[in-house]
């Protein structure tokens, strides 16, 4: 039996032997294409995989330096940059960053993957020391004293500065004695006062009535939202003044995302708190404060409802309206 192919088939065939590229010969480009259908289309690496990038760079655009609101000069700041830089071996990851943190607000730090934003909140209590080959320019102060100073203790200023990271990490332990954790440390045992400080915390970050029964049962069996809630409650534990998170929220469903926010809210004027995130809704809800950094430099800097909008650079606008990033 000789198999026929469909009238349709056969035409389809031919049109693409017509138009493949005969052995020796190149295809078109296509950046020109998909430049002429999008302007702001730009080639990638190697002409590959095009981006979507700003008419202009930020780095272009301002050789001034970033847009710094004038409504940051009335505030009291409780920590500042000073020109810093931060170089990992010889690449820069940090480009003459100087800004101040308005005490008693909260700051959110914008702007795409890997433009240095983790990087700067690590910077402010120093983390990035553990890092090999990290070098640093410039001066970060914190209550007017050079954190790099010889004789500032990183131990103590760690205890200023509460870290909450990307993903929680509750210690095998019980949920009070994980709230307690800086305290052990520091030598007290009295137990009257550590559960008022286990209860203080939790209460401040509203998770006393989820596990005011089971405190003495373990931290790793608690949901998602809980143990980041939980790893709030023992940053609180240590008093510190400031609170550094990082992405708080980027592992979290939705109604535990709520929660974490709404917390954060709360914590304003108790505390400083600065906030890095990707999600541009969280920092319109969430900050006073709004900072864009891009490719290792701040861009722009002002009130949070003023850079989204009505911010004073083009580029801040591309990146908060989802034109690229």
């Amino acid at each position: 039996m000789v198999k026929t192919e469909h009238p349709t088939a056969e035409r389809g065939h031919a049109r693409a032997n017509r138009e493949a590229p005969q052995p020796g010969t190149s295809l078109p480009p296509i950046q020109p294409v998909l430049r002429s259908l999008n302007p702001d289309i730009a080639p990638g690496r190697n002409g590959q995989n095009p981006v979507h990038l700003p008419t202009t760079t930020p780095t272009e655009q301002s050789p001034q330096g970033p847009a710094i609101h004038a409504e940051l000069a009335a505030e009291q700041h409780v920590l500042s940059t000073e020109d810093f830089k931060l170089h990992y071996g010889k690449h820069r990851a940090l480009h003459g960053i100087t800004m101040q943190i308005p005490a008693g607000k909260v700051t959110a730090l914008i702007g795409p993957s890997g433009c240095g934003k983790s990087t700067l909140l690590r910077s402010f209590n120093r983390l990035n020391d553990l890092i090999e080959n990290v070098r640093v320019e410039g001066r970060i102060r914190f209550q007017g004293q050079d954190i790099h100073d010889r004789k500032v203790d990183v131990i103590r200023l760690r205890k200023k500065m509460g870290m909450v990271f990307q993903k929680s990490n509750p210690f095998p332990m019980s949920i009070l004695e994980n709230v307690v954790y800086a305290l052990r440390i520091g030598g007290e045992r009295r137990r009257r006062v550590l559960d008022e400080v286990c209860e203080k915390s939790l209460r401040s970050a509203a998770l006393w009535d989820e596990v005011k029964d089971r405190l003495h049962t373990s931290a790793l069996g608690m949901s998602g939202g809980q143990q980041q809630r939980l790893c709030i409650a023992r940053a609180i534990a240590a008093e510190p003044e400031v609170l550094l998170m990082d992405e708080p929220c980027s592992a979290l469903d939705p109604i535990a995302t709520g929660k974490v926010e709404e917390l954060i809210y709360a914590l304003r004027g108790k505390y400083t708190v600065v906030i890095v995130t990707h999600n541009m809704q969280q920092a319109a809800r969430v900050s006073d404060y709004t900072a864009f950094m891009y490719m290792g430099r701040l861009v722009e800097y002002g009130p949070t409802n003023s850079i989204f909008v009505n911010p004073h650079l083009k580029e801040t606008e591309s990146y908060v309206t989802g034109r690229f990033g």
